[in-house]
């Protein structure tokens, strides 16, 4: 152990270690509980409540005695459910344990026999009359989505997207998709393997550590997980190995997202983060009437089977793979529940190595992880048609490397497999899928027959004549086409299109509002971050025909109001060339685009930003963002340069 880590290690107390036997989250739950028995403490008994808290202002379990809970829990269940009062009976044990007094002996037998009378006293109310809603309702797979197809198109890089997907496809908590690593994922055969540690109902890590399998799902690319994956990564080149959502509390950012749209979307408000573990549980189950089994579910979601889990009923990679592929969306039905991920003939092709590296250049030396990524780039390939069209031409993803090189797409498209493999074989497939596939080669056999008896009596005829008359094969053709020429269903070859302008130095030029612009009518900035603008201002969008913007001026631009952002720009790639030179690089006339990526890597790290009380994720800031803390930093050095220098 080195000694930084030993002197982290001495740092914690065995107070602190005790203490983590209970997660954070449900330590500001207690607290919250005791502060509402602080209250009515001092509601209620007035003169003597000084009495019922020590020195330090915590409550003094001497003068609370189990008489007073309980009247405590008298007044409060006339506003609140039972489970909420469970909560406060959780917090007041946790108190006794902090302050090391033991249990009082009849307070596990008191507290069980009030609540099982609270729970028939609202069984009894709830029958009489319209019961209460309880807790999130289960989020239903068309409404699931739905809010894949918003998510997709939403400025946040990919974010909101991929936390729905990823919670929907583990089927877990939104705690633990916070959590979750770059080390916990592994490719393995058709699917990506997940490890969870931690969770609710395992919080000392001593569970199994099975991985979950997540699958593609290339019929629908926007609830596809891999797509997602690939989405989320490529809009953030500069994030290293490690959190996979960096910063604290995401899944609160995501919950206010999920808020937002399902009420824009149904207006109701009984759905949250915990409608999505609920919606892909009943899916799962009730989606279909041959779903995985109810052993495979629990285990992946965690539910508890009793004694027998772990010793009678345990985990096998089959069962989990079966419900992988349900969980995924893919058809049930059909013999298309098989397919394989889209994926290269070839892995080790030089294209899409130098893809991979550019696309990922901090992820791309993680071995883990290497097969993930070609699967990545494989479903971006697959899909970029439908991508192009639905997410917005300001999202970052089309300022991607992939994305600007056409020529790159077009030769990694030629080498895609979407359906049989030499080297990958679907997993988690049942039997009865294997026999639709059987019954889909039956059909196609059958479909395949009029061409053949088409053919063999064109022979026919042509051998024998009909009744010794002189109608040939040619005779037949030349009929048929002169009868699709008067149907007017025979069309001329199509006119070729114009070709573009060309610039002197091979960019495309585009004529409109009276004049030439480097750039088309369409242009629009992206929204992306420093990194992605770095790499638009040296090398462009060839597939959008946008040349290298440093070669455009202000009259490019479509509009006069985009000058501003043009300035923006601007000055952005001034502060980061000034970054790169103190950093001591040389940034060469033309680079390359790895060269490029190397040096925005260095040049973001070194610019000179405001103090912050948490680490910033620079790879989620954008441009704006970035610009405005350089000028704030740069205005705070020469306002303390003036307060030295009066």
């Amino acid at each position: 152990m080195d000694g930084e880590g030993a002197a982290e290690t001495l740092e914690v107390t065995a107070k602190d270690v005790r203490d983590a036997c209970i997660s954070v989250k449900t330590q500001q739950s207690y607290r919250s509980s005791l502060r509402a028995m602080s209250k009515w403490i001092r509601d209620t008994k007035m003169e003597q409540a000084p009495t019922f808290f020590d020195p330090s202002g915590n409550i003094d379990l001497d003068h609370f005695t189990l008489d007073e809970f309980d009247s405590f829990l008298m007044e409060k269940r006339k506003t609140v459910g039972v489970s909420t009062l469970n909560g406060y009976r959780s917090a007041l044990k946790d108190l006794y344990r902090r302050q090391d007094v033991p249990l009082p002996n009849t307070f596990e037998k008191k507290m069980a026999t009030l609540f099982s009378g609270l729970k028939h006293m609202q069984a009894t109310k709830y029958q009489s009359g319209a019961p209460k809603e309880s807790g999130k309702e289960p989020l239903p797979y068309s409404l699931y989505q739905q809010l894949c197809k918003a998510t997709l198109v939403r400025q946040d890089a990919g974010f909101s997207h991929f936390f729905l997907s990823t919670q929907w496809n583990l089927m877990c908590r939104s705690e633990s998709v916070q959590t979750l690593c770059t080390q916990h994922l592994s490719g393995i055969d058709d699917s990506v393997g997940c490890v969870m540690y931690k969770s609710k109902t395992n919080q000392e890590g001593g569970g199994p550590k099975d991985p979950r399998h997540l699958y593609a799902n290339p019929y629908s690319p926007d609830t596809c997980w891999i797509t997602a994956l690939a989405i989320y990564l490529a809009c953030r080149p500069t994030q290293p190995k490690g959190p996979l959502f960096p910063g604290s509390n995401q899944k609160v950012r995501f919950g206010n997202t999920l808020r937002q749209l399902i009420n824009a979307k149904t207006g109701q408000t009984h759905y949250g983060t915990h409608s999505i573990r609920k919606g892909v549980a009943t899916f799962a189950c009730s989606g279909t009437t041959g779903g995985p089994s109810i052993a495979s579910v629990c285990l992946r979601v965690g539910w508890s089977l009793g004694g027998v889990q772990d010793r009678y009923i345990r985990y096998e990679s089959a069962g989990d793979q079966y419900l992988g592929r349900v969980v995924a969306g893919l058809p049930l039905n059909l013999a298309d529940f098989a397919v394989l991920p889209p994926h290269f003939v070839n892995n080790q092709d030089v294209n899409l190595q130098k893809c991979v590296e550019e696309m990922f250049p901090m992820l791309r030396a993680c071995s883990t992880l290497q097969d993930i990524l070609k699967l990545c780039i494989a479903s971006l390939v697959n899909h970029h048609s439908h991508l192009r069209e639905l997410i917005p031409a300001s999202h970052p993803l089309l300022s991607t490397f992939l994305f600007r090189y056409p020529d790159m797409m077009n030769h990694l498209e030629a080498a895609l497999v979407r359906d049989t493999s030499t080297w990958m074989k679907p997993t988690g497939v049942p039997p009865h899928v294997e026999l639709y596939k059987q019954l889909r080669q039956v059909q196609t056999s059958i479909d395949n027959l009029p061409p053949v008896l088409l053919e063999g009596m064109s022979n026919l005829i042509e051998e024998k004549g009909v009744a010794a008359g002189n109608i040939t094969k040619q005779v037949l053709e030349a009929t048929i086409e002169s009868l699709l020429l008067r149907a007017g269903l025979a069309q001329g070859a199509m006119s070729h299109a114009p070709q573009p302008v060309q610039h002197s130095d091979g960019d495309q030029v585009y004529y409109y509002s009276g004049k030439f612009h480097l750039l088309p009518q369409e242009f629009e900035f992206p929204r992306t971050g420093p990194c992605g603008a770095w790499q638009l201002w040296w090398f462009g969008d060839k597939s959008r025909g946008w040349p290298p913007l440093k070669k455009i001026h202000p009259h490019d631009l479509p509009k006069r109001s985009m000058r501003k952002t043009f300035s923006d720009w601007v000055m952005m790639i001034k502060h980061l060339t000034e970054a790169a030179t103190a950093a001591g690089l040389a940034i060469p006339t033309q680079p390359t685009e790895k060269e490029a990526s190397e040096i925005s890597s260095v040049a973001i790290e070194k610019l000179q930003l405001p103090p912050a009380k948490h680490k910033r994720r620079l790879a989620e800031l954008s441009l704006p963002t970035v610009l405005r803390l350089v000028r704030e930093a740069q205005s705070a050095d020469k306002r303390q340069r003036g307060s030295d220098n009066p």
